[in-house]
């Protein structure tokens, strides 16, 4: 049976308080240095719990309409990055009983555990690595790679060595599914947040934890300074136009078969970051074909 255009079964209740008392011990680096990602991972789950970021939900009609339309003859998958499962779920909801096996690829343990629990709690199967996206090989090729705002992790040069990892990964007729926030007219090389809007955010998240009704499982005074950590930290290279994204995945040989401007202006109101720096943008969906 095929997978109901729904939303996912993400159980973020039960999830960000296991992936809080993970990230500690997980994520790589001195959690001192900027160089760490345990104030990106620890506190993820719960600015979604919250509803403070729309994440991969302003993107959840396209993926699960594109991922079932190609359940059947790509059961191969490649989860090139994610920040949590929110990926997996999807896939597992537009897959419904059809084969499915994923692989899932990030340079940090902890999105990698997180995939791993959610693989286990719905039985699905599950190929854990912990590694470079840059530098990923496969012995039997993919099907398809999916992957959510991903692409902008990366600088210029970086992203066209992604994507060319993507092409030699997979099949011949395989396909990478994404996304990617583009921020016409910003000229930032990186997307941040002031110091004001980190604080506002901070403060956000103490009011919604206030409102929210369950047990959030992480102290509020930590869930603050966690957030704001998160949004002093917080950054990825600015992308102004869907060509800067078109033309690694041409380039590395790729059919380009959608590369639009999302969901329109509807979809642009319920999807807008919470810094200045995301104002007036959208999200583009790619799906290129090797």
């Amino acid at each position: 049976m095929a997978g109901s255009l729904t939303n996912p079964d993400e159980p973020l209740a039960d999830s960000a308080p296991v992936g809080w008392s993970l990230a500690p011990a997980l994520c790589a680096g001195d959690p001192a240095s900027h160089d760490s990602c345990l104030w990106y991972h620890r506190v993820w789950q719960y600015l979604r719990l919250l509803g403070i970021i729309t994440s991969i939900r302003t993107n959840t009609g396209f993926l699960l309409a594109t991922l079932e339309r190609l359940a059947p003859t790509h059961p191969r998958v490649l989860i090139s990055g994610s920040a949590d499962y929110a990926m997996l779920a999807h896939l597992r909801q537009a897959y419904g009983t059809r084969p499915l096996h994923v692989t899932m690829l990030d340079r940090c343990a902890m999105p990698v555990a997180m995939n791993q629990w959610y693989a286990d709690r719905f039985g699905m199967a599950f190929t854990p690595i912990c590694g470079d996206a840059l530098a990923v090989e496969s012995d039997r090729p993919f099907d398809l790679v999916c992957t959510h705002n991903f692409v902008g992790r990366f600088d210029d040069a970086g992203r066209q060595r992604l994507v060319d990892r993507w092409h030699a990964v997979l099949r011949p007729g395989g396909v990478v599914v994404t996304t990617q926030r583009v921020r016409p007219g910003n000229r930032l090389r990186k997307a941040s947040y002031s110091d004001d809007e980190a604080r506002a955010l901070a403060a956000k998240v103490v009011e919604a934890a206030a409102a929210y009704g369950g047990a959030l499982g992480a102290p509020l005074p930590e869930l603050r300074e966690v957030t704001y950590q998160y949004a002093r930290r917080q950054g990825s290279y600015v992308i102004t136009s869907p060509a800067e994204i078109v033309a690694p995945f041409e380039r590395a040989g790729f059919e380009v078969n959608l590369a639009d401007e999302g969901g329109g202006l509807a979809e642009r109101e319920v999807d807008r970051p919470s810094s200045t720096a995301g104002r007036d943008t959208y999200r583009m969906r790619i799906i290129a074909t090797k």
